[in-house]
């Protein structure tokens, strides 16, 4: 089990919840996307990482917040990505629910937020409501490459050896169409599959054409009233619930 994108610290008794995990062999990516959680998660990170288990994390500032971002707020961002140096960066992105959308201010929290995952050499993690195209302008306007590949064929090879090289943006809860997966993956994009995934009709469709190297599948649990047992239960079946919808998208 793996989940790619989980809100660790907004779940509760999380102490109890991670070393649940642990013991199960559950892997995941604990997605830190506000300030208060950066602490949270670094604390366990500090408390349950080894050498033999990395504590995976990813700090970031979500598109919800953009509005209330400050100088003082990315250099602590900057901070925290530089003390973990194995640390994603994110989830950040564009939302039109959230102030900012229309004003360009969630753009340039993105923007700081993606030349910082180039500087740094992390990983992306990124939320995307709204225009899923826009996300691919701005992550060219932040300097991410692209690989230009010669011939259908030969494409998936030239992406495959492009993740080595560079940061690879992460589409977490994946929600767009066949054409975005084809302008994505020059980009070296990795698709974190959520089952909201595959309730859209073009959505369902356009997983088929994602490399399965570049597919992973997440809960973006953030919020329960359950016991830690009884929750890792929960988080187990939804995991399962993705992997059985991709396989039939295969089919």
């Amino acid at each position: 089990m793996f989940d790619f994108h989980i809100h660790l610290a907004r779940l509760p008794q999380k102490k109890q919840l991670t070393q649940l995990l642990l013991d199960k062999n559950y892997d995941f990516v604990a997605i830190a996307c506000e300030p208060w959680e950066w602490d949270e998660v670094n604390m366990l990170k500090m408390e349950f990482s080894t050498e033999i288990k990395p504590f995976k994390v990813s700090y970031g500032l979500h598109p919800m917040i953009a509005t209330q971002v400050t100088d003082k707020t990315l250099a602590d961002l900057r901070q925290y990505l530089k003390e973990d140096k194995q640390a994603m960066v994110g989830e950040a992105g564009i939302d039109k629910r959230y102030p900012g959308y229309n004003d360009g201010t969630q753009d340039k929290i993105f923007l700081e937020q993606a030349k910082l995952a180039l500087e740094l050499k992390r990983d992306l993690q990124i939320h995307c409501v709204g225009d899923y195209m826009h996300v691919l302008k701005l992550l060219t306007e932040a300097g991410f490459p692209q690989e230009i590949s010669q011939g259908q064929e030969a494409e998936h090879l030239h992406v495959l050896s492009r993740l080595q090289e560079a940061p690879r943006p992460i589409f977490h809860r994946f929600g767009g169409d066949a054409n975005f997966v084809k302008k994505a993956l020059p980009y070296g994009a990795l698709f974190s599959l959520h089952e909201d995934s595959f309730r859209k009709k073009s959505t369902a469709a356009a997983i088929k054409f994602i490399p399965e190297s570049n597919v992973f599948f997440e809960t973006d649990a953030d919020e329960s009233f359950l016991e830690p047992a009884e929750l890792l239960e929960e988080l187990e079946g939804r995991l399962e619930s993705v992997r059985l919808a991709y396989a039939k998208s295969l089919e």
